[in-house]
């Protein structure tokens, strides 16, 4: 569990709390005309005070210590309250000498240990109003039912106190980091936005130039396949200008994963086509990938094609991935050795779920449709 808060504004609203409160403690000591012990009062004030300066001006490296003795002063000042007032004091509705500074150690446990350091601190200092009942003479097992019922609701107080500011904190601990998380998020998203204005101001229109160029020239099967080659950078890099920020954990981008595989068939032009990033759960979103790999493995051995496309496109609450070829094809209902393949990937795809189509007819190519329901993770 983290010793010190990460967003500063609870422990500075507590360090305000200790300072009305000890301006409530010089207060009374000087007005309420109840304090029968003024020397040991005095050196509580100071003792309080010289304690407070610290906290605020000191930079506190042992925060476990530092509570620890914060919690031990609140007890003293319990303590030393019903020892400098008369007796029975504590009794009475007199304005109490030490106000509400216990309460502040018991917030500042709250706020960097949370709900359970608050309580913890709040149960402690409440077992220490016995002792200054003690202190003030008052003697505990003559207390009426309602002296011990008050005695009692003042430690709860306590608890009650801690366990708020614990839970107040950890709620705007986590506020602040889901903000810090969406400013970094837009910086990013400001960054890439910057980086794709300049791709496309300078970077794509060179090479658009430079593609168009090379085909006026009709230099032939080298020049087309170089044209061709700076045609597959410019949708590379139009991709990674509209590629999102990185998914959550556990959550990939089908997108990427499909384009990243796209890239390990030089052989076979292939091109993808999305409707967006799809972030899919990381099981879901390998299975898929290692289908499409099968499938593409399959139209390199078998299908003799010239082209490729691998469409992504959401239908519904399902996803649908495409495979479609321009090569031989087969007949309907042939069942080749390329095409045992099918096997292997309705089985991944079955695991999600979802089902598997394929259409073919000699010389016009072959269609493989994949249609998994999202959200099915079952790799």
């Amino acid at each position: 569990m983290s010793e010190g808060p990460r967003h500063p504004a609870p422990i500075l609203l507590v360090l305000a709390l200790r300072w009305l409160a000890f301006g409530w403690m010089l207060t009374v000591a000087l007005v309420s005309g109840q304090i029968q012990r003024p020397v040991e009062a005095a050196i509580a004030l100071l003792a309080t005070g010289c304690w407070t300066a610290w906290l605020t001006v000191a930079a506190v490296r042992r925060m476990r210590l530092v509570l620890a003795a914060d919690v031990a002063v609140a007890i003293a000042l319990n303590v030393v309250y019903g020892h400098i007032y008369p007796p029975h004091a504590m009794l009475t509705n007199h304005p109490s000498f030490m106000g509400a500074y216990p309460a502040a150690a018991v917030a500042a446990c709250g706020v960097v240990y949370r709900l359970r350091g608050g309580c913890a601190a709040g149960l402690v200092l409440g077992f220490s109003l016995p002792f200054a009942y003690a202190a003030n003479e008052i003697a505990l097992d003559r207390l009426s039912f309602l002296q011990v019922l008050t005695m009692i609701g003042g430690g709860l107080s306590y608890v009650l106190l801690g366990g708020t500011i614990g839970a107040a904190a950890r709620q705007l601990n986590a506020l602040h980091e889901r903000a810090t998380r969406d400013g970094q998020r837009a910086a990013r998203m400001a960054e890439r936005q910057r980086i794709v204005a300049q791709i496309h101001d300078d970077v794509l229109q060179q090479l658009g130039r430079l593609r168009a160029g090379i085909r006026e020239m009709s230099g032939g099967p080298a020049l087309d396949a170089v044209a061709e080659g700076i045609a597959r950078q410019e949708s590379a890099l139009r991709s990674l200008g509209s590629a999102e920020p990185d998914p959550p954990p556990g959550v990939v981008s089908l997108h990427a994963q499909l384009a990243e595989l796209v890239e390990r068939y030089g052989d076979v032009p292939v091109r993808l086509i999305t409707a967006g990033p799809f972030p899919l759960p990381t099981g879901m979103a390998t299975e898929i990938t290692a289908a499409v790999a099968e499938l593409l493995t399959n139209v390199v051995k078998h299908a003799q094609a010239h082209q490729v496309w691998l469409t992504v496109l959401p239908d519904g609450g399902d996803i649908t991935v495409t495979v479609r070829d321009d090569g031989v094809g087969f007949p309907p209902g042939q069942d080749t050795g390329g095409l045992g393949l099918r096997l292997s990937v309705q089985a991944r795809v079955h695991r999600m779920a979802g089902s598997v189509r394929i259409r073919s007819s000699p010389g016009h190519g072959t269609e493989v449709e994949l249609r998994v329901p999202k959200g099915n993770d079952h790799g």
